[in-house]
């Protein structure tokens, strides 16, 4: 579905100053051993262009998880904090809100996960998604979204598909305008 050859990539001193700056949550609902990673992908976004800057994967308990969630609002400073607004993420949603966390957004995706990333797979063909040349965990999540759907973990696909589909939501529905100004 996805080939790896579709990314641009980018040098760490190259990026641009960014328009904003978001984080995309996909979260498990354990952290045991066969259960799913918890991701976060940190993205760039410059005009059109997505810069893959961060992903966080791991297997966390609730607690761990909501720790985790400040944690990397604290290294980036995103503008917006997706979260999926279904299984343990709802709670999560309120838990961080009432605690002040205000930039965190619920997001309802729409299809199953292979409809999600197949809609998105132009944005990434036609070049406007970026990874950095060299990352600790690119490896796994170039292998990751080049095996989806056959691979064993999907994670870090539904958060890039989750990002990519909020970003092209918000412009569609609202006007480019409202999403540049994070309204």
């Amino acid at each position: 579905m996805i080939k790896t050859a579709w990314f641009r990539r980018y040098r760490g001193g190259d990026l641009p100053p960014f328009d904003r700056i978001v984080q995309s949550w996909d979260t498990a609902n354990k952290p045991s051993e066969l259960a799913d990673y918890s991701v976060c992908t940190t993205w760039g976004v410059k005009g059109e262009r997505f810069y893959l800057l961060n992903v966080l994967r791991k297997k966390l308990s609730y607690p761990e998880l909501k720790r985790a969630i400040v944690e990397q609002e604290g290294l980036f400073h995103p503008q917006v904090i997706l979260i999926e607004d279904r299984a343990s993420g709802t709670q999560l949603i309120q838990d961080l809100l009432v605690e002040g966390l205000s930039r965190v957004t619920r997001y309802q995706p729409e299809g199953d996960k292979i409809m999600r990333l197949h809609a998105q797979t132009a944005v990434i063909e036609n070049g406007f998604v970026f990874l950095p040349e060299e990352a600790l965990w690119l490896a796994d999540y170039l292998g990751e979204l080049a095996l989806f759907p056959a691979g064993r973990h999907d994670d870090q696909v539904d958060s890039t598909a989750q990002v990519l589909a909020w970003a092209r939501r918000r412009g569609s529905t609202t006007g480019m305008i409202d999403f540049w100004a994070g309204r």
